[in-house]
């Protein structure tokens, strides 16, 4: 047996330091230790700082996360008198039942060439040499590009739909079904983490979220009659009621439908078939 050996810096991803080894200075300094860093403050701190968090992504670059003890502030909000229920897609991101959609950037796919380029170039350096550091590092930038990009759509559209709707009714989505017949795309759209983000600014705005069961069978449901369509296919994005004969575009369809669910739950809002339906 040697002598004991230190903890390898590069293999510590983060530590945290509570009230003791740390001061936080004027003119955006940190002082821990002995030693004082400057950092860039993204947002002001309100309440009294607990803890200190300092964090390495695999890039390589240094975030500090302070952990705040925050009053809870009364939330003021201009109700805009809107509700909507929207449905999931892998073509349209976000189909409301009053019509609007939204569509993904879909970072992943669109930086394929990039990412297989750098693994390229990973692969062709030899093991521990600064070459391949610097291969894995310029890997690394491309992936945290994707998820920066990923991560500015989520946080755009969950402050623009918080702003447009007072009550937002979501579908409970079979994320691992999901995956098991569309793999690679569904993990780069991201619904879960958009949903998490949505949750997240839906509680500083004031703003419901409700989610139906995820067996509710909003798809095959004609939002007309109530008729259901057993027979209804990943294929068909139009289909035709057999009961009452109206023509349904299969999200808006789906959206308006969870739109009345997420309505007759307790504490929902009252919706008349006719404001259900708009956009149908």
């Amino acid at each position: 047996m040697g002598p004991p050996s230190f903890r390898k810096v590069r293999s510590a991803k983060s530590f945290t330091l509570k009230q003791a080894g740390w001061k936080l200075l004027e003119g955006h300094r940190l002082k821990i230790g002995q030693t004082v860093y400057k950092f860039a403050k993204s947002r002001e701190m309100d309440g009294t700082v607990k803890t200190v968090t300092i964090k390495r992504d695999p890039l390589g670059d240094l975030y500090v996360y302070f952990s705040c003890v925050v009053e809870p502030q009364p939330i003021t909000r201009v109700m805009t008198g809107h509700s909507a229920g929207f449905d999931f897609g892998l073509t349209t991101y976000l189909t409301g039942s009053d019509g609007t959609m939204h569509h993904a950037p879909q970072p992943l796919q669109s930086s394929l060439k990039a990412i297989a380029q750098a693994n390229r170039h990973l692969s062709q350096k030899k093991k521990g040499s600064c070459n391949r550091r610097q291969a894995q590092r310029h890997l690394d930038r491309v992936h945290k590009r994707v998820a920066n990009q990923r991560q500015a759509f989520h946080w755009q559209l969950a402050h623009q739909l918080c702003a447009a709707y007072d009550s937002l009714t979501l579908e409970t989505l079979n994320l691992q079904g999901m995956k098991a017949l569309w793999g690679r795309k569904v993990s780069d759209l991201g619904f879960a983490t958009f949903v998490e983000t949505l949750h997240a600014v839906a509680s500083k705005t004031g703003t419901l979220i409700q989610h139906i069961d995820t067996w509710f069978p909003s798809t095959k449901l004609c939002s007309a009659c109530g008729w259901i369509n057993q027979q209804i296919t990943l294929r068909d994005r139009v289909w035709t009621c057999g009961d009452c004969g109206t023509t349904h575009q299969r999200n808006v369809n789906a959206a308006v439908n969870i739109f009345r669910e997420g309505a007759s739950s307790p504490g929902g809002i009252h919706v008349s078939q006719a404001s259900a339906c708009r956009g149908c």
